[in-house]
Order: structure tokens, then C-alpha cells, then sequence
């Protein structure tokens, strides 16, 4: 009894965090040995019901400390549950819900940084449990035969399925009042956590884990599989949940080696860091959101994009929102919620990819209509340019179109090889040469565009017919059409590098001639609209001709200069005053004020050229 009063009064001056691991490791021992207390009502154990009330009481008393109003009525209830001697059920019910009230009260728990080795656990087990719980954790070791209660048998499912990893670790760290369980403080913090995950692994290393999904190993939290007990991973998976706790405590380091290159987690992590950092180095938890985008989310846009398209671009904002927020360093705690509500998207999201089965047949939609939505806007570049070429009779400048998109296609191929075999691009490098190359071709569109369309007014094109078209175009104008056709081209093959990338790795092996025949039916669906394009634009009169390529020019303009301010402020280059308006990326359209100017500045300067032209 005199433990128990210690223990409480040193838990009154403890620290917050430790105060909850206490709560945690006293819930989740009521939970795991109440069933050996009482059975149909009646107490089997007097020890061990001593030790249920006194714990109920003890937790009752720590809870009044702090301002949960929920979690004191819970702690209540719990002390008549064990006073009426109430089914085991319903107090494992009750310990449940109020561990996952005390875990969601904890603002940082300490998780292992790196993976857990069981090796080392078995070690540390021999030289420092075996007495006590014996040789093999049958709890039969010869210094606690006279214990009361006696060590645990780590091999008893029952307890085992109760008890989370944390718990153990927090019963290592602190022992348990009252038993003689006593504290391995003296261990180093990762030892402690590679003797719970020994301890913890024994009632359930010879369950079988082949049934443990492979998308789940990489979908969930390290921290959920630290915290929830095996019964809580059950009711959530069914038999999936058993395989993959078991596989989770017997081989932890398959997990942490998933989330080594998986995005997903990048993401989180990054905007964790960045939260925590929000008041003591604003611009370093800046560089994190930043990072959190593209060197996480970005990644894996095109596989939520498969899925669910206006949650894609529902997280892109609120990421973008979230940049704008910690760069204009408002309230913290305004911020820090901003930040929490993105990581609870990014784990939904998560979930949801890895619950989407991909077929063979929607891989190789995917692989088509990537490569169509991103090629169409270089193919539009190049027919305009080459039909230029076509109609005014100049075979150099088909050859230079011909050089520029290319020479696009052969630096894409050299970068592909580059980021998947010797170098990784960097996200900030993946998006700054989207933005400069997107905006450099919609300057040069712009400009091509009213020449352009200067040549439609009738002084314009007779002179233009009389100078025989072919001295109209200059060697400069070459190289520049040329430069226009690379930059097009190759910022489209850039970015379909990135998405293909990624669903390569999301459609799997088994999907990669669906992937191939996707590519080939696109690069097919890509010729056969060149040719249709050039034919209709041979086709028209001259002047309809420079016309109509005029605002075709002006339009790309348009959407190149919307994507490139959109990749600089994804590159954390520019800011993002976010708008209420819609996302239309098809026509490089996105809810800033930045973006939304320059395009607005864009076309107000088209519209006075068109009506200054018209009154000429």
C-alpha cells in the first residue's frame, strides 16, 4: 500500500507527459487483467481485484488534475464498474475509449526513432527479466514465485491482445506500482523500446502474417501500430489487423524501411516538424511546408488523382493555404490547426490509395490520359509553329521545329534516366523548372501571337504575299520558334516523367503491359491529332490561318503563364494569396491573386491590341 501512496503523490508533481504515460499504463493494465480479478461477477482473485481498485482509484484522482470533464466521468464510471464486479467486456470497453482519450491528450509521444531490434531486445531481456519472468517469458522465473501478483506470461493471448506496445514500453520505463515490476529508467530510450518489442512479440510470433496487406505495411501510422492494442487492430482489419500487428512486432524494421520512400510519410513528418517550429524558427518550419509538397504530396498527386480528383486538389490548396499562413506568420494556433487538418487529409487520403485496387484496365486509362493531358498543350505548340512552316514554304523552319522537339524529348529521356538511376531531382528543382519554362514560352507565345496576328489585317498580309513569305521570317525568328518548341515540350515530358513515375510504382508489376499499351495508345491518340490539325490548318485561307494560330498562341500564353506562377509558388519562390474561385488546370487556371493578375494583365493587354487592331 505504501507504493501505491508514493506512486500517486509522485505522479501529482510529475510532468504532464509523464503524468498521461502513468494514465496509459494504468488503463491498459485494468483492461488486460481485470478478466483475472473477476469472472460471471465474482471475484477469483483477491489480489488482484485489490490491485483493479486501487488503480481505478488511482486514476480517478490524476484525472481531476487536468480539464478533461469526459475523461473524469469515464474514470468514475470505471470505479463502479469494478466496484459492481461488471463484466469484463464492458470495463475493457470503457479502458479502451479512455486510453484513446488520454493518447489523443499527449502532444508528443516518444516513438523509437529508428526501428526496433528484437535481437537486442532478447539481449537486454536475458540480462535483466529472466529471473522474474524466466527464461523463455512464461512468467515462471524463480525470484517471482513468490510474488503476488506474479510476473506476466508474455504468452497469454488474452493479456497480450489488451496491451499496446507503448504500454509496454511505459512499463519499462516507469514500472507499476505496487508489483514488483520496477523501473529500467537506467536504460537508454531506444533499448527500452527494443525490449517492449521483444516482450511484446512472444504471445504472437507464431501467428502467421502472410494475410498482413501489403498497401497497409505502407499505409499505417507507425504511431496508430504503436499505440493500438492487437483486439483494437482487429476490430478494425478483422484477420488483416491480427496479421499485420503480428508482422508489425516480430519484423518492425519492413515498416520504418516503407516510410523511408514513401511520400506520404514525408509529407506528414515534414508539416509535424514544421508545426513545431512555428514560434522559435518561422523560416525553417516555412522551408518545411514547402518540402512537405514537393518532396511528399507531389509524388503521389497522380495516384489520389486516380482516385479522388477533388480531394487531390482539396489538400493541394489547403497545403498552399498552409505555406501562405506560416510565411505571413499569423497566431500560432490558428496555423498549427491549419497544419493539423492537413496531415488529417493526407492520412485519409492515404487510406484511400491504398484501399484502390488498380485494374489493368484503369492503369492503362491512367497511362493514356496522362500522356494526353499533358502532351496536347506541347502538340498544340508544335503544330501551330510547324504549320507556320508548312504554309509559308520555309524548310527551315521545319527543320528547327523538328530540332526543338526533339532535342526536348532526348534532355526528357537523359532526365528519366538521371532521377530513376544516379541522381534525385529535388522537388524544389522539379518545380522551378516547370515555372521558368512555362513562363518564358507563354512570353514568347504572347509576342508570337500578335505577330501573328498582325499579318491578318490587309495592309499587314498584302505586304506579307508580296514579300513572298519566305524573307518574312528571319534566322533569329527560327531559333526563337525553335526555343518555344523545346520549352513546351520538354516542360510537358518533365512533369509526365513525375506522374508516371508514380503510377509505375502504384500499378505494379503485374499491370506494367497495361501501363506500356496506355503510353502507346496515347503516343497513337497524340499522332493521329497532329495530323488532323495540320491538315485543317493547311487547309484554311493565309489569313484565317494567321488568325486563328494568333489566339491559339495568345490562349497558350494564357495557360503556360498560369501553370509557371503556380509552379514557382509550389517551389516556395512566390507567395500564394489564396482566392475563392475555382481550380480549372486544363486552362492553367488556380485560385491566387498572383496567378489570377498576371492572366487577367494578359488578356486585358490582348483585349485593347484586338480593339486598337479592329479601329486600324
Amino acid at each position: 500500500m505504501a507504493k501505491v501512496v508514493m506512486f500517486f503523490l509522485f505522479s501529482l508533481f510529475s510532468s504532464y507527459c509523464l503524468a498521461s504515460d502513468k494514465l496509459i499504463q494504468l488503463i491498459e493494465y485494468i483492461g488486460a487483467d481485470y478478466s483475472a480479478a473477476v469472472q460471471d461477477g465474482k471475484i477469483i482473485s483477491e489480489g488482484e481485484y485489490g490491485e483493479m481498485t486501487e488503480f481505478a482509484a488511482l486514476i480517478s484522482d490524476e484525472v481531476q488534475h487536468g480539464n478533461n470533464a469526459a475523461l473524469q466521468q469515464q474514470a468514475t464510471h470505471l470505479k463502479q464498474l469494478i466496484r459492481d464486479k461488471a463484466d469484463v467486456v464492458a470495463v475493457r470497453g470503457l479502458t479502451a475509449t479512455m486510453r484513446q482519450s488520454v493518447l489523443s491528450s499527449i502532444a508528443k509521444l516518444p516513438l523509437p526513432k529508428t526501428a526496433p531490434d528484437l535481437q537486442r531486445g532478447a539481449a537486454l531481456y536475458a540480462q535483466n527479466c529472466v529471473a522474474c519472468h524466466g527464461q523463455t517469458g512464461l512468467g515462471d522465473g524463480a525470484a517471482g514465485a513468490q510474488m503476488d501478483p506474479a510476473p506476466t506470461n508474455f504468452y497469454e493471448l488474452e493479456r497480450h491482445n489488451a496491451r499496446s506496445l507503448f504500454g509496454l514500453f511505459t512499463t519499462i520505463s516507469i514500472g507499476v506500482a505496487d508489483t514488483g515490476m520496477s523501473s529500467f529508467a537506467n536504460l537508454d530510450e531506444q533499448s527500452r523500446w527494443d525490449l517492449a518489442f521483444y516482450v511484446g512479440h512472444l504471445a504472437s510470433k507464431d501467428l502467421p502474417t502472410e494475410t498482413a496487406p501489403k498497401a497497409l505495411i505502407a499505409a499505417e501510422q507507425i504511431e496508430h501500430l504503436l499505440t493500438a492494442t492487437p483486439a483494437e487492430l482487429a476490430a478494425q482489419y478483422q484477420q488483416s489487423g491480427t496479421a499485420l500487428m503480428a508482422l508489425f512486432r516480430k519484423d518492425p524494421a519492413q515498416f520504418y524501411q516503407a516510410r523511408e520512400q514513401d511520400p506520404w510519410a514525408v509529407a506528414s513528418t515534414n508539416l509535424t516538424l514544421a508545426k513545431s517550429l512555428l514560434s522559435s524558427n518561422p523560416q525553417s518550419s516555412y522551408d518545411l511546408t514547402v518540402a512537405a509538397y514537393l518532396d511528399g504530396f507531389e509524388l503521389v498527386e497522380a495516384q489520389l488523382d486516380a482516385v479522388d480528383r477533388p480531394k487531390r486538389n482539396a489538400i493541394e490548396k489547403d497545403m498552399m493555404q498552409v505555406r501562405t499562413l506560416v510565411k505571413n506568420l499569423p497566431q500560432e494556433a490558428a496555423t498549427a490547426a491549419a497544419i493539423d487538418a492537413v496531415i488529417l487529409q493526407l492520412h485519409q487520403a492515404k487510406t484511400l490509395v491504398a484501399s484502390a485496387n488498380l485494374t489493368a484496365e484503369s492503369v492503362w486509362l491512367l497511362a493514356l490520359l496522362i500522356l494526353l493531358r499533358e502532351g496536347l498543350e506541347a502538340l498544340l505548340v508544335v503544330a501551330a509553329i510547324y504549320a507556320v512552316a508548312v504554309k509559308t514554304g520555309r524548310n527551315e523552319l521545319k527543320r528547327t521545329v523538328h530540332a526543338g522537339w526533339l532535342s526536348a524529348l532526348a534532355l526528357g529521356a537523359v532526365t528519366w534516366l538521371l532521377s530513376s538511376f544516379v541522381i534525385e531531382i529535388s522537388g524544389a528543382s522539379r518545380e522551378l523548372t516547370e515555372g521558368y519554362t512555362a513562363l518564358i514560352a507563354a512570353a514568347i507565345l504572347f509576342y508570337m501571337g500578335f505577330w501573328m496576328h498582325s499579318k491578318t489585317s490587309a495592309s499587314e498580309w498584302q505586304q506579307f504575299i508580296q514579300s513572298k513569305v519566305q524573307n518574312a521570317l528571319s534566322g533569329g525568328t527560327h531559333w526563337t520558334l525553335a526555343l518555344v518548341v523545346f520549352l513546351a515540350v520538354y516542360r510537358e515530358v518533365f512533369e509526365t516523367i513525375l506522374f508516371y513515375q508514380s503510377l509505375w510504382l502504384q500499378g505494379g508489376q503485374i499491370h506494367q503491359l497495361a501501363f506500356i499499351a496506355g503510353i502507346g495508345t496515347g503516343l497513337l491518340a497524340l499522332a493521329l491529332l497532329a495530323v488532323a490539325v495540320m491538315k485543317f490548318a493547311v487547309k484554311l485561307p493565309l489569313k484565317s490561318f494567321f488568325g486563328s494560330t494568333a489566339l491559339l498562341m495568345l490562349l497558350l500564353a494564357f495557360v503556360m503563364a498560369g501553370k509557371g506562377i503556380a509552379a514557382l509558388q509550389e517551389a516556395g519562390q512566390l507567395s500564394a494569396a489564396a482566392l475563392t474561385f475555382p481550380t480549372i488546370s486544363w486552362l492553367g487556371i488556380y485560385p491566387t491573386w498572383q496567378g489570377i493578375t498576371l492572366q487577367t494583365a494578359l488578356l486585358l493587354v490582348a483585349t485593347l491590341y484586338f480593339i486598337r487592331a479592329s479601329r486600324k
